[in-house]
């Protein structure tokens, strides 16, 4: 057990803090082995990556949400900083699922999809720049809107209004079809069940090694798309 878990009684569990629904732990001198033994984190294999430490997490019952990671402002100052900051955290990200990766000095704040490497942006389409600062009333919402719209195609945040399924709905129903060469029935169950998966994974149903992130997480990590795929028939659709 991490010296750190002890003398903060995090080895019981017991969040830093909240950031609304979510545990927020600021556990600089962790590894991930030891986070892994004190259930903070999924009870899973992160190979190399197990001694690796993380500033801070945003966690939801053992899923990953964000990774935070703390500069120092002159390390911070040149855009090949902020990267270095950001490459620093993008395998870990990878491993534990997180969609969010948050870079700050406490003045500057940088916000990237770790499904693609690349800075989030609001909705008007302009790097977000909105400070990290887990007093500030207004972040639960922030990273709430940042996890429901960002994914491995996007980097944007979404106005709820516009998050319309019907077109991406017959854009997997088109590819599944021509891509498979199966019958429009069978593709059809193909589209019914990931819809279903990916929508009990979004209101928490599915979870951890259960959930679409996972499932995703493998493959961004990896993983070829047929042992992902292979995962998810073994166990995700039994469950």
């Amino acid at each position: 057990m991490s010296e750190e878990l002890l003398q903060r009684g995090l080895d019981k569990n017991n969040p830093t803090t909240k950031i609304g629904k979510w545990d927020y732990y600021d556990i600089g001198a962790t590894t991930l082995k030891a986070l892994k033994g004190a259930n903070i984190i999924r009870n899973i294999g992160y190979g190399n990556l197990e001694n690796k430490k993380v500033d801070a997490l945003i966690v939801n019952k053992k899923d990953v949400i964000a990774i935070i990671e703390f500069k120092q402002p002159k390390e911070f100052k040149t855009d090949a900083q902020k990267q270095k900051a950001i490459n620093q955290e993008i395998d870990v990200a990878h491993k534990l699922g997180a969609k969010i990766i948050i870079a700050t000095d406490t003045k500057d704040t940088l916000w990237v999809n770790a499904l693609t490497g690349k800075k989030i942006t609001d909705e008007s389409g302009n790097v977000l720049t909105a400070q990290f600062s887990i007093t500030d009333e207004r972040l639960p919402a922030l990273i709430e809107k940042i996890n429901y719209s960002i994914n491995e195609k996007n980097n944007q945040i979404l106005p709820k209004k516009l998050v319309n399924p019907t077109d991406l709905a017959r854009s997997i129903w088109q590819d599944i079809w021509s891509v498979s060469g199966a019958t429009p029935e069978n593709c059809l169950y193909t589209f019914v069940e990931l819809f279903i998966f990916k929508y009990l994974s979004d209101l928490g149903i599915l979870k951890s090694t259960n959930s679409f992130d996972f499932v995703m997480s493998m493959y961004t990590s990896g993983d070829t798309a047929d042992e992902a795929l292979q995962y998810y028939a073994d166990n995700i659709r039994k469950k």
